[in-house]
């Protein structure tokens, strides 16, 4: 079960119908575990989604103004790569050591590393994939993308 619920003076409940619904299915399944049942949970608390929406504006400014990197999927494994968010990893053919970028979903960062992540993809795209494109232009271009998708 997934499902985003929102604290209120009385306590959690759904942030939409589906979720409280599940919410309550997952509150009626504990009143009838039996002790010494096993149960694995997890949780986060989800990112600001308009900021997540500017990091894909980002992605697609790279893609559309870069000739090596001219998809979302390329342009993000390549700002991954330019601001270090990665893991060593050794190729078991040639025992090259290679770069694992790390992924930057939800449930694996949250908002106060996601701004870290955000600002430093910036400057990364700003000074070593698009450095004919200054910080206040990028600004103007990814709020134009984004106001695109509304």
């Amino acid at each position: 079960m997934k499902a985003v619920l929102i604290k209120t003076e009385t306590g959690l409940r759904g942030s939409t119908s589906v979720d409280h619904d599940a919410w309550e299915k997952f509150k009626r399944r504990l009143l009838t575990l039996k002790p010494g049942t096993f149960l694995r949970m997890e949780w986060a608390k989800p990112r600001n989604g308009k900021h997540h929406r500017k990091l894909f504006a980002l992605l697609t400014l790279v893609a559309e103004n870069s000739e090596t990197y001219d998809t979302t999927a390329k342009a993000l494994v390549a700002i991954k790569l330019v601001v270090g968010h990665y893991e060593p990893f050794i190729d078991p053919k040639t025992g090259e050591l290679l770069q694992m970028p790390k992924s930057i979903a939800y449930d694996a960062m949250d908002q106060d590393e996601f701004d870290e992540f955000y600002s430093a993809a910036i400057d990364g795209v700003l000074r070593y994939i698009l450095p004919h494109i200054d910080k206040v232009q990028a600004d103007r271009l990814i709020e134009m993308i984004v106001a695109g998708w509304a």
